[in-house]
């Protein structure tokens, strides 16, 4: 029995529904400002404070100790994961601005960073996503970028360039134009989301295609009044995709206001007629910046509207950038299946999540063919609550083996409810909480890979360790 979790459960602990926000913070300079507390910022929901209920800071601020002997580490630096889509719009590029956008992009492709996690994605003038560089296959596998996929770019968009002077099909109406990109964004957020880290979505468009639900009186505010919106924020959130519109037209002021909008819904920023390769630099350094905020409204919160968010730096002279709306949908019925297609993407991602700090070591177990799986967790990863003074938690393990990289098998997620006195879980932090138990091995195993994710963060961690000798 593991050593940690003595009380495997496989309904919901009595954990409250969060806002998640990322929220970067740099300096006048621009550079990350790592040593905040979660006291250190103030947040406001619709005008009402909310206390910060988890602050996780930038990797960068949180290094990985140096493993024992015998012991390997998640966390293989303090480089914060961070990937990258690219989202070439032509669905939505004014015709007479698709020619200079085109030549911009191209340009710009080739002065991407080589071996970076930078995929390409093009929705064409049909409202088809054609993925360029993906990032998942057709059996949802995650797929590492060919390192220099850049220096052929242009070969990936020359076939596209005859459709730069035609217009859209004809018998598309705007609702097919706004269900369609919708799905496009909603497609590659998703694909983002097998990702661990920061995952960003760089929109390149003239504009945020909205049709306006007839059956409500309009305020005059689009994000409230248009359909598919709800759905498509909810969807970005569950995939903690931040969207960064960016147009190389000259914008009407409606236009670029709903621009702005898309950007704060999701903690992104609008990029107005910069190069390509400057924006994919400044999402990088944004990433070593980054804070994971998690906040706890009251119960009544959950009421299917959208909510003003406001989140606030207490110490002078620092810059901010979080989320400015959320979708307040009650969505604690969706705990396990995000849980399930997150664990179920990790296992098909031959990289391990860092964003728990675990450490692991195998050796042989009592009996042929086991063995005996340690692993010790940072308990400062894990989202925690208060009940009596106790740590109040939970989190879901696989188990899962390898024959090179060819998943053999795993076990079900296996969900435990952790439960320790507040202090014994903070004294924990210098050697982990321990979690320790014997598998049986697949005597073709050639590692063994242990997964956890914790659901209140939906923070993902796993750590992959040679296969002991039979």
């Amino acid at each position: 029995m593991p050593a940690l979790l003595p009380a495997q459960s496989q309904s919901p602990a009595s954990l409250p529904q969060l806002v998640r926000t990322r929220v970067v913070v740099t300096d006048a300079k621009g550079a990350p400002v790592l040593d905040l507390k979660a006291g250190d910022f103030k947040v406001t929901d619709q005008n009402r404070t909310l206390a910060p209920a988890f602050l996780h800071p930038p990797f960068a601020a949180h290094p990985a100790p140096q493993p024992a002997a015998g012991w390997v580490l998640s966390r293989a630096s303090q480089a914060t994961p961070h990937t990258i889509a690219i989202l070439f719009d032509l669905f939505n590029l004014t015709q007479n601005n698709r020619l200079d956008s085109f030549q911009r992009v191209e340009a710009a492709l080739p002065k991407l960073p080589s071996g970076a996690n930078v995929y390409l994605y093009l929705l064409n003038l049909d409202g088809s996503l054609e993925a360029l560089v993906p990032a998942q296959d057709d059996k949802g596998n995650v797929l590492q970028a060919p390192a220099d996929w850049q220096k052929n770019a242009s070969k990936l968009l020359q076939k596209y360039s005859r459709n730069l002077g035609r217009t859209r099909p004809a018998g598309i109406l705007q609702e097919d134009v706004v269900k369609k990109t919708y799905v496009a964004l909603e497609t590659v957020g998703k694909h983002l989301g097998a990702f661990p880290g920061v995952r960003d979505l760089v929109w390149i468009t003239d504009g945020v295609p909205n049709v306006f639900d007839t059956r409500q009186q309009c305020s005059g505010d689009w994000v409230e009044c248009a359909l598919y919106v709800p759905h498509l924020v909810v969807t970005l959130d569950n995939a903690g995709v931040a969207v960064h519109p960016l147009s190389y037209g000259i914008l009407r002021p409606d236009v670029t206001l709903a621009m702005e909008d898309v950007a704060g819904l999701t903690g992104g920023r609008t990029f107005y007629r910069e190069d390509l390769d400057s924006v994919v630099a400044q999402l990088t350094q944004a990433a070593g910046a980054s804070y994971l905020l998690l906040m706890a409204p009251p119960a009544d919160n959950w009421d299917n509207k959208f909510h003003r968010l406001r989140v606030q730096c207490e110490r002078r002279g620092v810059k901010l950038l979080a989320r400015q709306r959320y979708y307040a949908y009650p969505s604690q019925s969706q705990v396990p299946a995000l849980e399930f297609a997150a664990m179920s993407a990790l296992l098909k991602n031959p990289a391990d999540a860092p964003e728990i700090d675990l450490r692991g070591s195998i050796a042989p177990g009592s009996k042929p063919g086991t063995a005996m799986v340690r692993i010790r967790i940072d308990p400062m990863d894990l989202f925690t609550i208060d009940d009596a003074g106790h740590a109040v938690g939970q989190v879901s393990v696989i188990y899962a083996q390898y024959d090179g990289k060819t998943l053999l098998g795993a076990t079900q997620p296996m969900t435990f409810n952790l439960r320790l006195p507040r202090q014994q879980f903070l004294e924990s932090a210098k050697e982990g909480l321990p979690f320790d138990q014997e598998i049986v091995l697949d005597p073709r195993a050639k590692s063994v890979r242990f997964l956890l994710y914790d659901r209140g963060s939906r923070f993902l961690g796993s750590v992959t360790l040679p296969a002991a000798a039979k």
